[in-house]
């Protein structure tokens, strides 16, 4: 019997073969499509993962944004044992001044062994002396020095010896505002840079000949202090890439699209394959076949197209990952390569057999099961069982949320783009349902025969016109919600207008050099636009419990990766006597009745960040402030706008609580028309050495530049999605018109000309394209402002010529699809043949 299956399998489908043709090449396409957009974004996160202990210049680092005490430090030498090699680091960001100017640097202090691991190559070695001092290229450019220039840091003046060449550990470093300075850290004391509350990193890197899997989670067990960061190379995607973790969420979001694309060809196509199938199953029924030896039959044909369908996208999407590699490397870091998980590929490959056999096991099921008759004459009409579609159904929906969540990473977003298509489903049905019915009351009395035939074929397969309706405006959904969503998120990526910014951040200004600085600063006709108080801490308790370290594994969620990011650093305080122009209270007590004394201390949360901890309004939450202990109540939760570069704090405590505190100051300089902003930094790097001072302009073109770069990816991606959608789109289409050509046979035989045939097909399935269309996108529409609100949690921002453009050319597509399709040489409809 199973050779007498694969012979029939095998005739038919030579016989059918251009139909089965185009239905494989869909399967092949649609794959493909989800393939190579999952290899574009996992490349991203893999190229640094795989990059990681260069990056990292060890395989392990602890980090503390403040001195690691001696006895910390021992600890952490004895837990490592006498195996390891260890390199200690102080890094922190100061002015460095030269002959002609001065310019913010990023000060690495390290020991002779640095690296460990990576490579940090040095050009132009002209003095080998302890006082050299190696520096960045831009660095040379920023500031017009050279080779052998002599520059203060701090009170130390050292000589310029070298040029990095090759930095490892640069990486991925998107956002870095100043560019490195490396020089030994016996000069560290020398500089006097580090004072009371300066901003500083202290780093211990460590190589081991084999590190232990769990070597991150010992380390961490003998520091409890969540301030002590510990890294190995796995866990930059978490840091380094933190900038790209929204590209990252909406590479998810389109890798989304294209498997929800994917399932909805696979079923429509499948279910109008499974129409072709009734008559020879109804044939081979009557003959005697068992219904067990059918089934067998149909599911093997069906997994046999849908394999050779897949195997085929596997192939096509190798070579166009490979060709649009060189195409988009330019909107990429200099060191992404393409990488390639065969472990993800192969699942992707199965999702299109696997969920097409699972789709259509009821389908499967109930012809076979129908009787012999009802088959030859294109019906089922056995009705199953409820239980055997119940548990179809829970088994197709529990993969796809399966593979959406792998996908997304996300149970957030999992869920709620599980409920929108949802949703969207259930509101096409019902709107698609009353169109077919309003369409053919209307059509009744008053309009001609067109209108008439149109509207009867409606209903009189009134299943299968609104499933084209809700298909089409499915694709039509998808195809649109990624450009929609794109332009939404390169809105949330441009940096902001310049309006209203102040020209330099100012900070590590110690609490004593606060009114001398901005006195200075007043004398040079410079304004002073806001300063705050900076006061480190770190949470001990929340309403008498331990605030415990979030640890992370080897796989986590987005959820999971933000919750740990969020608990595991440390705590910057303020406070200060009103609110500034820049936040304001969403929920709470207002903020001139919040507690100022340290007995009836209440503070304001930033509503994000609360959200993240799992704060709320009457928590009680302690702080270690340099070993003194504040508890404060939650009184208010409010709203920041950080796009404002003026000092916002997550935790702000009203003025006359910390106001004793040890502390430094923020304060940010207003523009001045007389006097740019590195004229500024010169003059108070001079006079205040340890004051750090940030170009806002400068870093804000830095950081449109990046974006500018990514959103070219973003923007092939967009294309992908639309592209795939439009061909999921068309493919229904032209199957449905290759399945219902005998339809049109008989019209000719009545005496249709085949010119009036191509209008019937234009009013039937172009009518019904123009409604599932229009209606997708309006729902793309609101399923990218409830996207854009709780996932990006941002503001919506739509291209309404983009989307009016996008519907356009569907509907052209669609109109040329049928006209090529009537018109083509070798149609039916343009012959003599009247054999049905």
């Amino acid at each position: 019997m199973a050779g007498l299956s694969l012979r029939l399998i095998f005739k038919s489908l030579w016989r059918g073969r251009r139909l089965y043709l185009l239905w494989t090449v869909s399967v092949c396409l649609t794959v493909a499509g989800l393939i190579v957009v999952d290899v574009y974004r996992g490349s991203l996160a893999e190229t640094l993962r795989l990059q990681g202990r260069g990056i990292l210049a060890a395989d392990l680092a602890v980090s503390v944004r403040r001195p690691l005490s001696a006895e910390e430090f021992e600890r952490l030498k004895a837990l490592l044992g006498p195996d390891a090699r260890i390199s200690r680091a102080t890094e922190m960001m100061a002015m460095v001044s030269g002959p002609a100017a001065s310019h913010l640097a990023q000060l690495n202090f390290v020991e002779d062994n640095y690296p460990l691991a990576g490579e940090l190559r040095i050009d132009g070695v002209r003095d080998d002396t302890s006082r050299q001092l190696w520096v960045a290229g831009d660095f040379l450019v920023l500031t017009g020095l050279k080779v052998g220039d002599d520059v203060n840091i701090g009170k130390a003046k050292l000589k310029i010896t070298g040029v990095v060449a090759k930095d490892s550990s640069q990486t991925f470093r998107f956002g870095a505002m100043a560019p490195r300075l490396y020089l030994n850290r016996r000069f560290l004391q020398e500089t006097e840079l580090v004072q009371p509350g300066s901003t500083l990193s202290d780093v211990v890197r460590a190589v081991l000949p084999s590190p232990a899997r769990d070597l991150k989670q010992a380390v961490e067990k003998i520091y409890p202090d969540p301030a002590i960061q510990v890294s190995t190379p796995q866990d930059l995607q978490q840091g380094s890439l933190r900038v790209l973790g929204r590209l990252l969420d909406f590479l998810g979001l389109v890798g989304l699209v294209g498997l929800s694309l994917g399932w909805v060809g696979i079923y429509f196509l499948a279910q109008r394959w499974l129409l072709t199938e009734l008559v020879s199953v109804g044939i081979l029924k009557a003959q005697g076949l068992s219904e067990r030896w059918l089934a067998g039959y149909l599911r093997g044909k069906l997994a046999l197209i849908l394999f050779v369908g897949a195997a085929g996208g596997g192939a096509l999407a190798w070579l166009a990952a490979n060709l649009l590699f060189p195409v988009v490397r330019d909107s990429l870091p200099a060191e992404f390569a393409l990488t390639w998980s065969w472990t993800s590929t192969m699942i992707l490959l199965l999702i299109g057999p696997g969920s097409g056999l699972l789709l259509l096991f009821a389908s499967i099921r109930r012809a076979v099961l129908s009787s012999p008759l009802a088959l030859i004459r294109g019906r089922l009409i056995y009705r199953l069982k409820p239980l055997p579609i119940v548990l179809t159904a829970l088994a197709a929906s529990s993969l796809f949320i399966l593979l959406t969540f792998l996908e997304a990473r996300s149970w957030k977003v999992t869920f709620i783009f599980q409920a929108c298509l949802i949703g969207a489903i259930a509101l096409m049905s019902g709107l698609g349902y009353l169109f077919l019915s309003v369409s053919s009351r209307a059509a009744k009395g008053r309009a001609g025969w067109l209108g008439h035939l149109t509207s009867s074929m409606w209903m009189r397969r009134r299943a299968l016109s609104l499933l084209l309706v809700v298909i089409s405006g499915m694709a039509g959904l998808l195809a649109q919600l990624i450009p929609n969503l794109e332009q939404t998120f390169l809105l949330e990526l441009d940096a902001p207008s310049a309006a209203k910014r102040p020209a330099l951040f100012m900070f590590d200004i110690q609490d004593d050099q606060a009114q001398p600085l901005e006195e200075f600063l007043k004398t040079g006709g410079l304004g002073v636009s806001q300063r705050a108080p900076f006061i480190r801490s770190r949470i001990t308790k929340v309403n008498g419990a331990e605030f415990e370290r979030a640890r992370t594994g080897d796989w986590a969620t987005r959820e999971e990766e933000n919750d740990a990011r969020f608990r595991n650093r440390g705590v910057n305080l303020s406070y200060r006597a009103s609110l500034s122009p820049y936040e304001h209270i969403l929920k709470g007590k207002a903020w001139e009745d919040m507690g100022h004394t340290l007995e009836t201390a209440e503070i304001s949360v930033e509503e994000s960040y609360a959200k993240r901890l799992g704060f709320k309004i009457g928590d009680r939450v302690e702080f270690d402030i340099a070993g003194t202990s504040v508890e404060a109540r939650i009184a208010s939760l409010r709203k920041v706008d950080w796009n404002s570069f003026e000092p916002a704090f997550f935790i702000i405590f009203a003025d006359g609580v910390l106001n004793a505190a040890p502390k430094t100051w923020i304060m940010t300089v207003k523009e001045n028309d007389n006097v740019t902003p590195v004229e500024i930094q010169t003059r108070v790097s001079r006079r205040f050495p340890n004051v750090t001072s940030v170009n806002v302009q400068s870093t804000l073109s830095g950081i449109a530049e990046l974006f500018g770069k990514l959103s070219a990816g973003l923007k092939i991606a967009g294309w992908l999605s639309l592209g795939l959608g439009l061909f999921v789109y068309l493919i229904v289409l032209s199957f449905q018109l290759a399945s219902s050509e005998r339809d049109w046979i008989q019209l000719k035989v009545l005496g249709l000309r085949t010119r009036q045939i191509w209008a019937l097909q234009l009013y039937a399935y172009g009518g019904l394209c123009l409604a599932g269309s229009v209606l997708g996108a309006v729902l793309s529409v609101a399923m990218t402002w409830i996207l854009a609100r709780f996932v990006f949690d941002s503001v919506t921002a739509l291209n309404w010529s983009g989307i009016a453009q996008v519907l356009a050319f569907t509907l052209v597509c669609v109109a040329v699809t049928i006209t090529v399709f009537t018109f083509r040489p070798r149609s039916a409809l343009r012959t003599n043949r009247t054999e049905l």
